[in-house]
């Protein structure tokens, strides 16, 4: 029987799923790597090393997954109840980016869906065994023992004499938020806990005890209430996954809820926090109301939320002052940027996923139980912090969750599998996904060269005039001769504001703007002076008249988006942003501001 796409069922697949070492290992030791080095990477701002790592690592690993199978002349893939949900959630986030008139907003939606995509992907198919499985939680327990090691460091500062660190109020180690790194271990802890409980290695036993332990310190340096409740839940669901006696479960429910008791109240001045949550879900929850079926469009919360902003939460948070760009509540979130249509489709993969994993932990028993229930239990606490908070706005965390989907998904034993393909196709399928990969990783790279750029640029001070006063006076020589020169006072201006001479700079570039009034620069340069005089409202009236001369003033557009950034005016930022890239669609400076914005 000759069929070329079939589905194959292996009962021992550890054993049998492919003896070539290079196809079945190397994946799993990149992959490995890749989650023992993103710890360890610093997360910084705009720059975003650390996201760098993860966006390159997990691509490069896809595309490294599927040569080496081509080369082989087939392809497999796991066969998982939860494929066809993380697909159809990938193709409607593409369509809504598509179809968003906010493009270079919805953009970064896009990225953390196809990021995600991969993470899981990888996660799932990389994976062939239960020693591969090992090393690739290695990997992630090291990298994260890395981190939580420079975490505690960063609460007391170093150590005295040997090892200096900047020492912070709340952790956040090499993960730039406190939340983020919470997150993080949120995610990791019951990992962690899953190889204590089965490994019989007592060395490894020891090792991990350690990490659970100077992990739990470092959670609790976060001070981040999220991630608290995150992880009571994800504790509360391992136990209730592995304790069969009902006597057992009743006797550690009780005792984790008066230890959870006495934790809230040594805590409270955390849990006293005020930051308005509640007051930014009502309002959320407003805003969809105007657009419940397809939302106000990905990643465009923080653009439109203002808007709907009550009068009492502009008390708490000035909108000048301060900018709310998300709603602490990834669910709240989702239905408002996407409506009922991608609330529902992302809800539908959350629920397909636990309704496989219990289905599957059910049948598993020992170490593999313990495995599995680990990895419910990490997914379920990252889940519930996101019902507090904003970390899966951050494309790592969102990631990660995905890549713990993955690992349950690998214990699958099912594929779909693509035989005998030609060497012909193996050739045109291969020059095809070269090309793919090229555009990916170009389109990847483009937001850090950017910000490389935009930071190497020389801010215009620093560039000064050799002579000023020479300079100044050559110029009103000629100004003298030719007095209706507007080009000459244009000049006088510049050198002027170069030496930060605003009153005459001003006056020089005012008589260009009446020598020439279809000259937008003079007015743009107006703009900027009034900037940096503190006079807002004039630089925007400056700035408009420059583009109302020249609608593809690029300059006065970016000055503009910036005023308005200030002003916390992020829907008319974005629009100004929006018409650069129309203009210029590399414009750095664009991309690095839309960035800034959500970071």
């Amino acid at each position: 029987m000759n069929k070329e796409l079939k589905i194959k069922k292996q009962n021992n697949a550890p054993a049998n799923l492919e003896k070539n070492e290079l196809l079945t290992l190397f994946p799993a030791g990149l992959f490995s790597a890749l989650l023992l080095l993103v710890p360890v990477f610093l997360d910084i701002k705009l720059t975003r090393p650390k996201l760098m790592l993860l966006e390159f690592g997990l691509y490069g690993i896809l595309f490294i997954w599927l040569f080496i199978n081509l080369y082989y002349g087939k392809i497999k893939i796991k066969k998982t109840p939860i494929f066809i949900p993380v697909i159809i959630y990938l193709s409607v986030v593409s369509l809504f980016y598509y179809f968003s008139p906010d493009k270079p907003v919805a953009l970064n939606e896009f990225k953390r869906a196809l990021l995600s995509f991969a993470g899981y992907f990888v996660a799932a198919n990389a994976i062939n065994s239960e020693k591969q499985r090992r090393l690739v939680i290695a990997g992630w327990i090291t990298g994260a023992a890395i981190a939580v090691l420079y975490g505690i460091l960063q609460h007391f500062g170093g150590i005295k004499y040997m090892i200096m660190v900047p020492q912070m109020e709340r952790s956040m180690s090499t993960f730039g938020n406190p939340i983020f790194f919470a997150v993080f271990l949120v995610a990791t802890l019951p990992i962690a806990l899953s190889i204590f409980f089965s490994s019989r290695n007592k060395s490894v036993k020891g090792l991990i005890f350690l990490f659970l332990v100077l992990g739990l310190i470092a959670l609790y340096y976060t001070k981040t209430r999220a991630a608290y409740i995150g992880f009571s839940v994800s504790l509360v669901f391992f136990f209730w996954l592995n304790v069969k006696s009902k006597r057992t479960k009743l006797i550690f429910l009780s005792l984790f809820i008066l230890l959870a008791g006495f934790f809230v109240y040594k805590t409270k001045n955390v849990w006293a926090r005020q930051q308005a949550h509640v007051l930014i879900w009502r309002d959320t929850l407003n805003m969809w109301s105007k657009s419940p079926w397809f939302g106000t469009g990905p990643g465009t919360f923080h653009i439109y939320f203002p808007k709907y902003a009550s009068e009492e939460l502009k008390k708490l948070w000035p909108q000048g002052q301060f900018i709310v760009n998300d709603a602490h509540n990834e669910y709240i979130q989702y239905l408002s940027e996407t409506g009922i249509v991608g609330f529902g489709i992302f809800a539908w993969l959350l629920l397909s996923f636990f309704i496989n994993a219990f289905k599957i932990s059910g049948r598993f028993s020992g170490n593999q139980k313990f495995m599995a229930s680990g990895l419910i239990a990490s997914s379920s606490g990252v889940l519930a912090q996101n019902f507090f908070s904003a970390d899966m706005r951050f494309i790592i965390s969102a990631v990660y969750l995905f890549i713990v989907m993955g690992l349950f998904d690998s214990y699958n034993d099912g594929f779909w599998v693509k035989e005998k393909i030609s060497k012909v196709l193996r050739y045109i399928v291969f020059g095809v996904l070269a090309v793919c990969a090229y555009f990916l990783f170009y389109q990847t790279a483009k937001p850090y060269t950017a910000q490389k750029k935009v930071a190497e640029t020389p801010d215009f001070f620093d560039q000064k005039v050799l002579e000023p006063a020479k300079t100044v006076a050559s110029l009103l020589e000629i100004a003298k001769k030719y007095p209706n020169q507007a080009l000459v006072y244009e000049k006088l201006g510049w050198v002027n504001a170069k030496e930060k001479n605003w009153p005459e700079a001003i006056k020089n570039y005012v008589k260009a703007g009446e020598l020439n009034p279809n000259n937008p620069g003079p007015f743009n340069n107006l703009g900027n002076i009034y900037f940096l005089m503190g006079e807002r409202q004039k630089a925007i009236e400056y700035w408009a008249q420059s583009i109302i001369i020249n609608p593809k003033q690029v300059d006065s557009r970016l000055n503009l988006a910036t005023a308005y950034f200030y002003q916390g005016r992020l829907k008319e930022a974005v629009d100004q942003l929006k018409e650069v890239l129309k203009i210029d669609p590399n414009n750095e400076k664009a991309i690095v501001m839309l960035k800034q914005m959500t970071e």
